[in-house]
């Protein structure tokens, strides 16, 4: 169950029949498939001005403001672990920023140990 904070239906187009940014999140994003990003933005990169991209880039700048979601949260919608909310916001800003902005690389997809100090 998602936190009191967030709520999946909060986040900007991630129910939309086209461009919803959900079947991203829980498909593209899922463990089993985070390492393709770079397959998703060739996409993005071809169309622009698509739903898909401008949604993408709406939901993402939305998560990175409002910070509403937790690890536990994104756990939920993606299988995928992060292992403090700061790490996740930092994969979400570099997933934009590989997206959108000037990042050449794809984020790197979170580490199965947890991080030095963690649970102290």
């Amino acid at each position: 169950m998602y936190s009191r904070k967030f709520r999946p239906s909060s986040v900007p187009h991630f129910f939309a029949e086209v461009g919803g940014v959900g079947k991203f999140f829980r498909s593209g994003l899922h463990i089993e498939f985070i390492d393709d990003v770079p397959v998703y933005k060739s996409y993005i990169v071809r169309n622009p001005e698509s739903p898909d991209a401008r949604n993408l880039r709406e939901a993402l700048e939305y998560l990175l403001r409002e910070r509403s979601a937790t690890v536990a949260d994104w756990y939920e919608l993606t299988r995928v672990n992060f292992w403090r909310d700061d790490l996740l916001y930092a994969y979400l800003q570099d997933l934009y920023d590989y997206f959108y902005g000037d990042r050449k690389e794809p984020p790197e997809s979170p580490d199965d140990v947890p991080p030095p100090g963690y649970g102290v």
